[in-house]
């Protein structure tokens, strides 16, 4: 195979690659060619040529397994005179070899994780879920299992972005209340209102996963008990997830929603169509202010007046 043609074949698999993540080209060529210039101009501050770029990607490639970190001295020149837009796994590629931050590299083509941030909870997701971090697992179920002080520093780090990634900003009250030892978080969808008006849709739920038995005879007794004395459960429904009132009874168990919200009671074959993933134990949600309710407690406002 010539030169030639390895060349121009790299240059078609690293533009289609791209292409998972960008549409190959940009409209604001001015734009891209200033930032493939400022890259250039990195490259040539550190003294690396071309084919020593390529070089050093290849051990990332190496290091990683993955072809896609891969950077062809093509691909470079052309990313350099602004034709192409680095895809996600050349940008961190770039940002090894080159040692600079992807954030700085974002930064070169007018991405600013400020404006995304403010944006996020523009797009909050309609389905109700349990807040994961980024390894995928749900906070909490690491430090259960091993030595809690050592990894809840990080875990709390990861949970905090992940409910900024929901609500576009994190109340400072339930920063304060952050237990990542004993609970995990949910939150209730954009077009979940099984709980509504007591969990409206965008609610974040704190949940005891050691109370996963559904508690009989758990309705109220005394008038005027809040509605939360009643406990409120976190449930996994194969399909996804559900938040609310619960009764078992011979082997169903029964999704009771708020009198108040118009939708209907589900039932579940129980425990082959259902788990209990725990307690709502905190609630989190925006009123007139910020406000971390506890189940069983009265609030402020629900106080009577003296």
């Amino acid at each position: 195979m010539s030169y030639e043609f390895k060349s121009a074949y790299s240059k078609y698999l690293d533009s289609h690659y791209d292409g998972r993540y960008y549409s190959g080209y940009m409209t604001d060529h001015e734009a891209t060619s200033r930032a493939g210039e400022k890259l250039r101009k990195i490259r040539v501050r550190l003294g690396l040529s071309l084919r020593e770029v390529e070089r050093r990607s290849l051990q990332v490639v190496a290091e990683r397994q993955n072809r896609d970190y891969n950077l062809s001295r093509a691909w470079i020149t052309d990313v350099e005179k602004g034709r192409f837009v680095p895809g996600t796994f050349k940008v961190a590629s770039l940002s090894v070899v080159y040692q600079i931050t992807i954030a700085e590299i974002h930064a070169m083509y007018g991405i600013d994780p400020g404006d995304i941030i403010k944006d996020r909870m523009v797009f909050r997701p309609p389905k109700t879920h349990l807040v994961t971090l980024s390894g995928g697992r749900a906070p909490g179920s690491e430090s259960r299992m091993g030595d809690a002080g050592k990894t809840v520093p990080f875990e709390s780090t990861n949970l905090l972005s992940r409910l900024v990634d929901i609500w576009g900003e994190v109340p400072v009250p339930l920063l304060r209340h952050l237990d990542l030892r004993r609970c995990l978080y949910g939150y209730i969808g954009t077009e979940d209102r099984t709980m509504s008006p007591l969990l409206p849709p965008g609610t974040l739920v704190q949940i005891d996963a050691k109370q996963t038995r559904v508690q009989k005879n758990a309705e109220p007794k005394i008038a005027g008990q809040s509605q939360f004395a009643r406990p409120i459960y976190f449930l996994d429904i194969r399909t996804g997830y559900a938040c609310g009132w619960c009764e078992v009874k011979d082997g169903v168990l029964t999704l009771i929603p708020h009198p108040d919200s118009g939708e209907q009671t589900k039932t579940f074959r129980y425990p082959d169509d259902v788990d209990v993933v725990g307690r709502v134990t905190g609630v989190a949600m925006r009123i007139a202010k910020e406000t971390l309710i506890s189940p069983g407690k009265t609030t402020q406002a629900d106080a009577p007046e003296k």
